[in-house]
């Protein structure tokens, strides 16, 4: 990607400076609605750290004998994760000659649109990597996400696998690689597949799969379209409870102008301090899969 300053000579801003040809339009941003699958805390002001304390259950009740007293005590036990924001930022600097002579857009308002999708971009990935550090991990390298799979991590997530967290606390989500939600509905509407025969699913699900987000088993999908493909054509999503990760959140993206006079330039940029870590292990799963272009 390029960097540096926008001029109004710049190759391929110039040609709309000689005819309105047409509206000039962004690139479009991949789907990333990670951040808002996690829990989110804010730190007040003043504080340099988070600490999350997840509390681990006590010891079942006793049943007691009349006159008898109840001589031992429980002791509460706590996991901690700190987490310590840090600063993110992006800046677009543009000369005023572009601002005067860019007349199929306007170019202040285009800068604070992209550079907020960059910020969002960001965010998005931090959340995606720590997919992979679930321990639980279901499917494998080369081989398609299917409903047996699926159906499988929601059970899993449900069991009380641990004393230190208990089973996942309901909504669960799904972000997932479109190609692994392609799988899926391609498990779902096989026309010799017993669930389609008994329920109906193969019908619903041709006619309306896609519509941005789809639910399985009680789990909403989502499609996170910033997850990547590795060299071998695979991609690692996750089935997880908000429970599973958080964001902390130090303020609120930072809107600057930076107005250069005698380099006739404005710089702007947005600037947020976050960071992200993984707090409950046993509530998410990741899903490692195929996830080679259909077509």
């Amino acid at each position: 990607m390029a960097t540096g300053l926008t001029l109004s000579s710049t190759s391929n801003l110039s040609t709309g400076q000689k005819i309105l040809i047409a509206e000039a339009r962004l690139a479009f941003e991949p789907a990333a609605p990670d951040p808002d699958l996690v829990e989110s805390h804010r730190i007040p002001q003043g504080h340099k750290q988070w600490d999350v304390l997840t509390y681990a259950r006590l010891a079942q009740a006793t049943a007691l004998t009349e006159g008898t007293d109840l001589a031992e005590t429980q002791q509460l036990a706590a996991a901690t994760v700190t987490i310590t924001p840090s600063e993110h930022g992006v800046t677009c600097t543009v000369s005023k000659r572009l601002i005067r002579r860019q007349g199929d857009t306007d170019v202040v308002s285009t800068v604070g649109k992209m550079i907020a999708n960059s910020l969002r971009r960001r965010q998005a990935n931090d959340v995606i990597a720590l997919y992979d550090g679930f321990s639980k991990s279901i499917v494998g390298a080369g081989t398609a996400l299917d409903i047996t799979y699926f159906r499988g991590s929601v059970a899993y997530l449900l069991t009380d696998n641990t004393a230190t967290y208990g089973p996942a606390p309901l909504p669960i989500h799904g972000a997932l690689h479109i190609e692994q939600i392609s799988d899926l509905i391609l498990d779902l509407t096989d026309p010799g597949a017993v669930v389609s025969s008994r329920f109906g699913l193969s019908a619903e699900m041709l006619q309306r799969w896609w519509k941005g987000t789809d639910r399985l088993y009680g789990v909403k999908v989502f499609h996170s379209g910033l997850i990547a493909r590795d060299s071998d054509n695979d991609a690692k999503g996750a089935i997880f409870a908000p429970s599973a990760l958080v964001m902390v959140m130090a303020n609120d993206a930072e809107v600057t102008e930076d107005d250069d006079k005698s380099a006739r330039v404005i710089e702007y940029g947005i600037f947020q301090e976050w960071s992200e870590a993984e707090i409950a292990d046993p509530h998410g799963v990741e899903v490692y899969s195929d996830a080679a272009a259909t077509v």
